[in-house]
């Protein structure tokens, strides 16, 4: 009974952690619904098996290079928030968010990277050398993205992959 109710509490505090990242991403989705469009899209392990099985069949290098990569990524949700009645995201609503993620839910920023008026922030929650949880924010003129990804990629698997695209 012990086992039974410990493994109990175990598994509710790992799911309460994962709520706690989902929930600022959800209520900061929920802040616009009504004043942009919304569209929000989810794909567990399953689909990016089939996925990777489908990119098999293809002879293109960086396709190749993309499916083991794949086989680590456990759930993605990609949030798009567009450009409504003339209303942008604003900034001030981005630094919320990104405060909320690194002091509540225990996030770090990988990187920040400004190109011609776009604006990605890349976070992560992991343990050791793996990425865990990755959020990125792509702030844009009339769009906003927020892609969350559930993953057990190295960074080393990263890296690799960053230098096989760079040498192409």
């Amino acid at each position: 009974m012990k086992k039974l109710l410990l493994g109990g509490c175990l598994l509710l505090a790992g799911v309460s952690t994962v709520m706690a990242q989902d929930k600022a991403l959800r209520e900061f989705r929920n802040k616009y619904r009504g004043k942009a469009e919304v569209v929000s899209v989810r794909l567990g392990s399953f689909p990016l098996r089939i996925a990777g099985f489908v990119m098999s069949f293809s002879n293109d290098k960086d396709v190749k290079t993309l499916r083991p990569i794949l086989k680590d990524v456990r759930k993605i949700k990609v949030h798009t928030i567009e450009n409504w009645r003339e209303r942008n995201v604003s900034s001030e609503d981005v630094a919320t968010l990104m405060h909320k993620l690194q002091d509540r839910d225990h996030f770090e920023t990988l990187m920040e990277v400004r190109d011609k008026g776009t604006l990605v922030h890349i976070l992560n929650k992991g343990k050791d050398d793996e990425l865990g949880n990755v959020v990125m924010l792509i702030q844009e003129e009339g769009e906003f993205v927020m892609v969350n990804l559930r993953t057990s990629l190295k960074i080393a698997d990263v890296n690799r992959l960053i230098n096989q695209f760079a040498s192409n």
